[in-house]
């Protein structure tokens, strides 16, 4: 189908508006900008539309969004809009745009599709120990220890306190943060970005001290994904995080009250590219970190932001995330038709914790390549409908508002957006719910053949807030279930996806007071944790990690930790700084939030033995090593939609790795080469187990094939270790060749 913007057409018929798209120009719009533009219309551009994502940049308002672009986009044409491009991921590009200049940036010849962003949500000491990451960490077995040094942890969070002590070394004498750069925070943008603050210096870092002071999200996953456990026991490690030796960048999110201003996809995106960059300029592998997320969107790893990561992903570089804690919630339905089967209804609930007469949410319904499908929204009193939008079938680009009367005198707001062709080429449609009733919503699809997923799910920054698709009871409906709950970010086909599995049911606070989690069972699938598949029926999640619950650091800044908050209870500990006098202290947090940095600082250690891991490379070791117990019970090869390929196993998978470092090998037994420590500083031990007694030739070269060093070795039958040490080498990656008569072996070393 062509593309076409809209313009705007106002007219009440009926007691709806509508907005519709015409072939003034180019661009197509997503759903959720075409209400914006007709909730601007609506109010005439005096506000900021609730629900979206803006930054203030030089004073001026702008909001975030992804654009998909082809070669006939002119970057002039942007920067006279004052629009600013960030991060361009192939055709996927990120954009800052003036607020009073969207409808103008619409028409850009160039641009395909604009999406502009939703806020998205957070997905909120035995963990080493389940996951066997002490044992890689103590290096037993190994030929070193594995802890993640020299590779860059990146977390995108809100909530960092960049003093604790988790995030000095284990003495607490080196700062291992990096970089920080506060999206959402005036200054100095970092270089090719528009918005926010870059603090590369350590004192002014420690100086700053927190990013938002009501959240301790980033704190507690930067602490699981790579914190060095400093403070929270006498031998400071019980709460150690798995890559405890890799350097920390930080992106943070969301700013402090009251200049409240939330994070979208675009946000996400652009702080990937940040780290990732950052990483290759001081020639680092990195992970990056994600545990927020959404239950909107097509699920199918097509999204813009999929299509954005999978360009931006490669050797060295890898984007890990969370599954999403929507595992008990039946916010999805899934209905396929017939000719004979043709319509299925349920009822929208709203969130239990919304103000019962101020209720909000979206449903996001997609369809199949080729087919169509309808909506409606009725009125239902204790038997009968009494009001209605009625049928609005997907025919164009078409925007509807509509305002249904409730038995209590109040009203109903419904807009309805649809979209016969989206950028996947499936048909879509939006509904946004502004409820005042007391009646209950009932909403119907009808076609006759196809099928149609929905989603239902609504965010007020930093908060998800989930309804039900429920029958209520009427025989004629159905409710919905919680399939298909992991989130749309989380079915990029490029990422890591973690779910969440049980590892501590009980614990004993600051208090000395017994505290248990209800539900959960240990060992268990966590109850809360997301279920595959993915709308094109992958698996996901890939991979679970403990997640229900881990103690982590917490920020010294959120209040709700402290004595009197209504988080102290969760405090495990507390350590005084004998300079500053401040309390920095270590608490329980569950959901796949947690267990998404767990994974995270697993790859880190898994990057530390190959830094050109690739994303599959990472998710095959990690499938291919995944423990299985009576509790996930025997797996097919290619997973589950609950436990994906079981429970990460971080020894198992670098030690996978230490055996088959070998990039090439002829007639000769990778496993019998074993090269330490790797990275190194032009210093290293070859352990060779020899079935004989021969010469072996040791040849080391660089990545241009030039030879740097050329020895012979005897060796004798059995185990066989020599200490090689070549001064002067460059860093870099070079690659030593051990031969015999028999073949050869050829294995990457990295030279700090």
């Amino acid at each position: 189908m062509k593309n076409y913007f809209a313009i705007l057409l106002l007219f009440i018929c009926c007691g709806h508006m509508a907005f519709a798209q015409n072939n003034v120009a180019k661009a197509h719009l997503s759903a959720f900008t075409q209400q914006y533009l007709l909730a601007c219309k609506k109010q005439g551009n005096k506000n900021q539309i609730p629900g979206y994502v803006y930054k203030n940049i030089n004073n001026t308002p702008y909001i975030s969004a992804l654009i998909k672009v082809d070669s006939a986009v002119d970057p002039s044409r942007l920067s006279t809009l004052g629009v600013f491009i960030g991060t361009r991921a192939g055709k996927i590009w990120t954009a800052q745009v003036p607020v009073a200049n969207v409808e103008a940036f619409t028409r850009i010849p160039g641009i395909n599709y604009i999406q502009l962003d939703l806020p998205i949500t957070p997905s909120l000491d035995s963990a080493r120990k389940q996951t066997r990451a002490d044992s890689a960490q103590e290096g037993i077995n190994l030929p070193f220890p594995v802890t993640g040094k020299n590779v860059l942890t990146g977390i995108i969070d809100a909530g960092f306190d960049f003093n604790h002590p988790t995030f000095y070394d284990t003495t607490h004498t080196a700062f291992r943060i990096r970089k920080v750069w506060g999206q959402k925070i005036g200054g100095t943008p970092p270089s090719g970005f528009s918005y926010g603050n870059e603090l590369t210096d350590s004192n002014a870092i420690r100086a700053l001290g927190y990013d938002t002071a009501i959240l301790s999200h980033g704190t507690h996953v930067t602490g699981i994904a790579a914190g060095s456990g400093y403070g929270s026991n006498a031998g400071n490690n019980r709460f150690r995080g798995m890559a405890f030796e890799s350097d920390i960048a930080l992106v943070g999110i969301m700013p402090a009250p009251p200049e409240w201003i939330a994070a979208g996809e675009s946000d996400i995106i652009d702080g990937m590219n940040y780290l990732f960059n950052y990483a290759a300029s001081v020639s680092e592998p990195a992970v990056v970190n994600l545990s927020w997320g959404s239950t909107l969107g097509p699920h199918d790893g097509n999204s813009l932001f999929s299509q954005a990561c999978d360009a931006l992903t490669g050797p060295g570089k890898i984007f890990v995330c969370a599954a999403g804690n929507n595992g008990e919630d039946t916010v999805h339905l899934q209905k396929t038709f017939t000719a004979s089967d043709t319509m299925v209804s349920t009822f929208v609930t709203f969130s239990p914790y919304l103000d019962s007469n101020n209720q909000l949410t979206w449903v996001d319904v997609w369809g199949d390549t080729g087919n169509t499908f309808c909506v409606n929204v009725r009125l239902f009193d204790t038997t009968s409908a009494f009001d209605s939008t009625g049928w609005v079938c997907l025919t164009s680009d078409t925007t509807l508002n509509f305002n249904l009367r409730g038995t209590n005198g109040d009203t109903c707001f419904v807009t309805i957006t649809t979209i016969p062709a989206d950028y996947n080429d499936k048909p879509h449609a939006v509904l946004s719910f502004y409820s005042k009733v007391h009646n209950n919503i009932c909403l119907s699809t009808k076609a006759s053949a196809g099928t149609v997923n929905m989603w239902e799910g609504y965010v007020i920054p930093p908060e998800g807030y989930y309804g039900y698709l429920k029958s209520l009871g009427y025989p004629w409906a159905v409710s919905g279930d919680a399939k298909m709950t992991v989130s749309d970010i989380g079915c990029t086909q490029s990422a890591i996806t973690a779910g969440a599995y049980t590892s501590k049911v009980s614990f004993v606070n600051i208090n000395h007071t017994p505290l248990y989690y209800p539900g959960g069972v240990h060992g268990h699938i966590a109850p809360f944790s997301s279920i595959g598949p993915t709308e094109d029926n992958r698996i996901k999640p890939d991979i679970t990690a403990p997640g229900f619950a881990l103690a982590s650091s917490v920020s010294s800044w959120d209040t709700t930790y402290k004595t009197t908050g209504i988080n102290y209870s969760s405090v495990i500990c507390a350590d005084t700084d004998a300079i500053s006098g401040r309390i920095y202290k270590y608490a329980m947090l569950a959901g796949t939030s947690m267990a998404s940095p767990c994974t995270a600082g697993i790859v880190a250690m898994m990057l530390q033995i190959n830094p050109s891991l690739t994303p599959d490379d990472a998710k095959n070791i990690i499938n291919l090593t995944a423990i299985t117990d009576a509790y996930t019970g025997a797996l097919p090869t290619s997973g589950t939609v609950t436990w994906g390929h079981g429970k990460i196993n971080a020894y198992g998978a670098v030690n996978y790795l230490i055996q088959h470092e070998s990039v090439k090998s002829l007639h000769m037994n990778p496993l019998d080469c074993i090269l330490y420590p790797n990275p190194n500083h032009g210093t290293f031990t070859l352990n060779y187990t020899s079935r004989t007694q021969e010469l072996l030739k040791i040849e080391i070269t660089d990545v241009t094939g030039r030879i740097i060093s050329s020895q012979v070795w005897p060796v004798n039958n059995g185990s066989n270790s020599r200490q090689f040490s070549l001064n002067g080498m460059v860093k870099g990656i070079y690659f030593t060749k051990i031969s015999s008569i028999a073949g050869y072996n050829v294995i990457r070393m990295a030279v700090e």
